[in-house]
């Protein structure tokens, strides 16, 4: 491995053709009408001289895992390094298209040539972007540091005995503000990483635009301000809302706005206390002054470079106890019904999307309980850039796993990230499970206890998240 740290990075609108459809059954899930502000994608490229690594943030909301596997080889395949070293993190912006995976069979004949589309540009954009990023490699240097922003909400509800999609203002979240600074040798910023915990939702879904939401006034602030381009990288937000819950407005970008300028304000005063490239050295006298002692700030000698690498795994996960063969597939026989009545009749957009969806959901229990003993394959993946760690899995990960993942790092400086290199589903503890259990006849309010969303066949086990969590850390303590 080199001694020196270059770096590089590049950006591209990923704005798509208007009529695209948002990723949603109820909300969320209308066509795209307007683009309010550029989507984008952030490419940064690490490199020692003999490997590279590439971290990509993107105004996305869900990808499958093959979905994400397809633009991550497009990448690689562009830089000649390997997929496991490109990490593609999703903003998790519901304001965004969908690509065609999530949206199986909700899909009218017309909708399907949108996402396609769609997803054949992303690869090129990400690809042309991370060449781009490549060619501006230059000798750098990196420094992380933290900060608090209280934008976020708990969102999980108790309200008569029922969980719902509420606030509880007074409930912990993860509020930290992860910064990465990567600059030049003359301390100039090539690129500023901040990782936060909180969906993106402030501009809702009467909106019908394409929008970063807060995420991309955030990044503004920091390009403002410092230069070089900002990377926002979504943490672990799977119950988290922000503090303004979700837009309800038609014009939803004031608040959009204002949350955006909270969190990039706090990212900023992180990355404006971070030096790359001198330190403080021995309080001193000026000259010949007496009595007054100055603080004079030295250039950093030494390696730019002590650790690059990157690493992922695959943890099969159980689910949780199947239905019989019999009551799967009455489930399924009662959605094809419900379709069809729906389709055939006056219902509402959102009523034949979900019932189509249900009806997918109820395919796939079926083929699980036929199966015996189904799994589902958790993907994580770590990237270590000198004492710098980046932890991420491409579930919707709960905030207590993630600062779980945080403290029992190593390596102080670990960033935790849910929804990357694909989203599937959410991942929520033991202890977020309802109390007696989850039932598959249930009617829940939260999303987190809506498998049926993702077409998973019944919620994972309770053990999931630990086993997340001590299978993460494994991958960090081998690094």
């Amino acid at each position: 491995m080199g001694t020196t740290l270059y770096a590089g990075a590049a950006r591209r609108a990923i704005n798509p053709q208007l009529g695209t459809g948002m990723p949603g059954l109820r909300l969320f899930g209308a066509p795209i009408q307007a683009i309010e502000s550029d989507l984008t994608a952030t490419v940064l490229v690490l490199s020692d001289g003999d490997s590279k690594v590439v971290v990509i943030g993107v105004d996305l909301c869900i990808t499958s895992v093959p979905e994400a596997g397809r633009l991550r080889s497009a990448v690689a395949e562009a830089l000649g390094t390997p997929v496991s070293h490109v990490l593609l993190n999703l903003s998790h912006v519901h304001s965004s298209p969908a690509l065609p995976e999530f949206m199986a069979m909700t899909d009218s004949t017309e909708d399907v040539p949108f996402r396609t589309r769609y997803e054949h540009d992303l690869r090129r954009w990400l690809a042309e972007a991370a060449v781009e990023a490549d060619c501006r490699l230059q000798p750098a240097r990196i420094g992380a540091g933290w900060g608090e922003s209280a934008i976020g909400v708990y969102r999980r509800e108790l309200r008569d005995g029922r969980d719902v999609l509420g606030e509880v203002p007074d409930h912990p979240i993860d509020p930290s503000v992860g910064v990465i600074r990567v600059d030049d040798l003359d301390g100039d910023p090539i690129a500023v990483v901040f990782r936060y915990s909180a969906h993106p939702v402030t501009m809702g879904s009467r909106s019908q635009v394409a929008s970063p939401d807060y995420p991309g006034p955030a990044r503004e602030v920091l390009e403002r301000n410092l230069g070089g381009l900002a990377l926002f990288l979504q943490g672990c937000g799977g119950n988290v809302n922000p503090r303004v819950g979700i837009g309800y407005e038609v014009d939803c970008r004031d608040t959009k706005n204002r949350v955006g300028l909270e969190l990039g304000g706090e990212a900023l005063k992180v990355a404006a206390g971070l030096r790359t490239t001198t330190r403080a050295g021995e309080r001193r006298p000026l000259g010949n002054v007496p009595n007054i002692l100055f603080t004079p700030w030295e250039p950093v000698h030494g390696d730019t470079c002590t650790h690059l690498a990157a690493t992922e795994t695959t943890v099969p996960l159980e689910f949780d106890e199947l239905p019989s063969l019999e009551q799967a597939r009455e489930i399924l026989a009662h959605w094809q019904r419900t379709r069809e009545e729906r389709v055939g009749g006056d219902a509402l957009d959102w009523e034949i999307r979900s019932a189509k969806k249900y009806e997918l959901w109820a395919t796939k229990l079926v083929a699980a309980v036929e199966d015996g003993h189904p799994t589902h394959d958790l993907h994580i993946q770590a990237i270590r850039v000198n004492d710098v760690v980046i932890a991420a899995m491409d579930m919707e990960v709960f905030f207590e796993t993630g600062l779980e993942i945080h403290d029992r790092s190593p390596l102080p400086d670990t960033f935790v990230l849910g929804y990357t290199n694909g989203c599937f589903g959410y991942l929520p503890r033991g202890k977020d499970y309802p109390e007696g259990g989850w039932k598959i006849d249930e009617s829940y309010a939260v999303p987190d206890l809506i498998p049926q969303a993702w077409a998973m066949p019944v919620i994972l086990h309770p053990d999931s998240a630990r086993r997340a969590v001590e299978e993460t850390l494994d991958l960090i303590g081998g690094m």
